[in-house]
């Protein structure tokens, strides 16, 4: 059985051994710094995470996918246009035995084709991204053995992952990237209980932004939630989660220290309201630690910053699946941060308290200005259906649209687009952006996505700014 199985997987076995071969014997590069590629990227992911251990009793399993993909957007910083042509290939392998032992690994070997002269990390050439070792974890379920050998559901489970994988906590609002931890899944009753330890992947780009330390990151992760299942229609939530920053600079830097150590305490809440289509989440964080700040070398400053974000999301009974959402994300900020609120030079005042929010989560804020949600009230609308769903080749492609607008939260404090200068102005801007999904095949599928950010009173450069992004996913 477990032959035959093989032989049937065999190409996508084979393709996938030479991905992780060369993930092995290649150095991982850094990624690049594209925030507006983030959603591009978020999208990709959770297919490809979606693809895990299958359940049956014994099974192993492989295959792969290839992505190719073209960027072209406004880069605000050298008021310039950049255009890349990024080709992926992705191999994975898993295993199962009886539901209770699991493995999963997938590697990454990707290429950078930019125009003459555009490439931000190279400027003579394009840049081959190494090989990067992406997911490779093993997982034990206690409640799943427990089950196999009485044939009855077990009241206690426990499930334990140990390798790198993707790590969230709450609704991924603070933490939303992948790290070589150690996580363990507990559920008794109604109750769910969620612990994690783990470090960052040294080559992932940092949330400070400062030239020194803003393409690596070492930093040690903890944390724990617990959620309740006992409600019809709501899961409530509560989470701790401890950030220790141990980045080293690549030069000594004798006029600044760097070190962004926070913790974080959210409550929130996902499910549905008054009609079952109605889905929401909401959340609520505050962010406290410490931090280096502008021009400081010893003594570090106090961190003390809230977050919030509101999702209402409404999938409509119709035909063509018509679906309309809603978002608040606030992040608070600092009005003494002199550039950016995101970097440690030229950041918070020395002998100040930091306010300003930020964190390690996911939220699309945009594909052209894409910020941080620090120092700024973004406000969101969006809509999608399915026009072409009575045709068969079109039935599965989603077109849809997205509006966002962004205010201060301080006006004299900066956002993380160190562009915005014009103290006093609240209105950071508005955007637009449109998109489409078309699930082609089985195994092939397209996407388009295009933004346009129109700077409000708080940049002097008032000019609108694009973003444009088109991809095809082969898998195998």
């Amino acid at each position: 059985m477990i032959a035959q199985k093989l032989l049937r997987r065999s190409a996508g076995l084979w393709l996938s051994a030479a991905a992780l071969v060369l993930c092995v014997v290649a150095l991982p590069a850094a990624g690049q710094d594209g925030r507006g590629a983030r959603v591009y990227q978020e999208q990709l992911r959770v297919r490809l995470d979606q693809q895990s251990p299958v359940s049956r009793d014994i099974s192993v399993d492989g295959g792969g996918w290839f992505t190719f993909a073209f960027f072209q957007f406004d880069d605000a910083g050298e008021r310039r246009t950049r255009t890349l042509r990024q080709y992926e290939l992705r191999g994975w392998a898993s295993a199962s035995i009886h539901g209770v032992h699991r493995a999963y690994v997938r590697g990454l070997m990707g290429y950078n084709d930019w125009n003459s002269g555009q490439n931000p990390d190279e400027p003579h050439g394009d840049q081959y991204t190494g090989c990067e070792l992406e997911r490779a974890w093993y997982s034990f379920d206690l409640g799943q053995l427990l089950q196999n050998r009485t044939g009855q559901e077990s009241p206690l489970g426990l499930k334990v992952t140990v390798g790198r994988q993707y790590a969230e906590i709450g609704t991924a609002f603070v933490l939303s990237m992948p790290l070589d931890m150690v996580k363990a899944e507990a559920s008794f009753g109604d109750w769910q209980l969620t612990a994690l330890l783990g470090k960052t992947i040294h080559e992932t780009r940092n949330i400070d932004d400062s030239d020194l330390v803003s393409d690596h990151q070492r930093r040690c992760f903890w944390g724990v939630e617990l959620g309740y299942t006992g409600f019809d229609r709501h899961r409530p939530f509560a989470y701790y989660l401890q950030n220790h920053d141990d980045t080293k600079p690549e030069q000594w830097d004798r006029f600044q220290s760097y070190d962004y150590s926070s913790r974080y305490v959210g409550i929130g809440s996902t499910g549905s309201l008054i009609l079952p289509n109605l889905r929401y989440q909401a959340e609520a964080v505050g962010e406290f630690g410490d931090t280096y700040s502008a021009g400081a070398v010893q003594g570090r400053d106090e961190i003390c910053a809230m977050g919030v974000d509101v999702l209402l999301e409404y999938l409509f009974p119709l035909a063509l699946h018509p679906k309309i959402s809603f978002e608040y994300m606030w992040g608070s900020g600092d009005k003494d941060r002199n550039a950016s609120a995101t970097t440690t030079v030229q950041g918070n005042r020395a002998g100040t308290t930091d306010h300003a929010f930020n964190a390690f989560g996911y939220r699309d804020t945009g594909l052209a200005f894409a910020p941080r949600i620090s120092n700024l009230h973004i406000y969101t609308a969006g809509a999608s259906f399915f026009p072409l769903e009575r045709t068969r080749l079109f039935k599965k492609m989603e077109v849809g649209t997205k509006a966002f607008l962004y205010h201060r939260s301080a006006s004299s404090g900066a956002i993380s687009d160190v562009t915005a200068t014009n103290d006093n102005a609240t209105c950071a801007g508005w955007e637009w952006d449109v998109y489409a999904d078309w699930r082609i095949t089985s195994d092939l599928s397209w996407t388009i996505r295009y933004g346009a950010f129109f700077p409000g009173r708080a940049f002097d450069d008032r000019s609108c700014r694009q973003f444009l992004m088109t991809a095809v996913i082969l898998n195998f």
